[in-house]
């Protein structure tokens, strides 16, 4: 879910602040880094800018930029919780959290029909799916998951496009 689509007086954890340079310098020194709640205080009548509340200062962001900024809900941060976690849940553990949910990569395998996608897609997960030298044998999108380094991939092999 993005920054953007929250609506007024709700309460989310950032957990993952997307776009590159300036943009994401600027952004993390206003502290819009991964772990931090926000709250949504006012959408302007014609929907720019939004104020948030944030580290206890107001701050208005374009709708833009809000939409490069990850979050989930306090509620969703509570689920990814580990089930054995005995102790009490505050907002240190939500953070802990979220950073996890910050691991996930998403990864889709797209291109021509018969290019390797699916012996790519088996390799790296250590599927069996079925591979063919014809057209229509990847008929829908298979998906597995993996880790690597401290991320989760999320790995998507979709059927060849042609491009008439």
């Amino acid at each position: 879910m993005r920054l953007s689509e929250i609506e007024e007086n709700n309460q989310v954890v950032i957990t993952k602040v997307l776009g590159h340079g300036s943009f994401r310098r600027r952004i993390s020194e206003m502290g819009f880094v991964a772990g931090k709640e926000v709250t949504v205080l006012k959408n302007a009548p014609l929907r720019d800018p939004i104020e948030y509340q944030l580290l206890g200062y107001n701050v208005s962001l374009r709708r833009a930029e809000a939409d490069l900024i990850e979050v989930i809900t306090i509620e969703e941060a509570m689920t990814l919780v580990p089930p054995n976690f005995d102790g009490t849940i505050d907002m240190e553990v939500l953070k802990i959290s979220v950073r996890e949910k910050g691991k996930t990569i998403h990864v889709a395998l797209a291109g021509n029909p018969n290019c390797g996608k699916t012996t790519l897609f088996n390799r790296v997960t250590n599927s069996k799916e079925h591979v063919g030298n014809y057209s229509g044998v990847t008929v829908d999108a298979k998906i597995a998951t993996f880790q690597r380094n401290g991320y989760t991939f999320k790995l998507v092999d979709l059927p060849g496009t042609r491009h008439s």
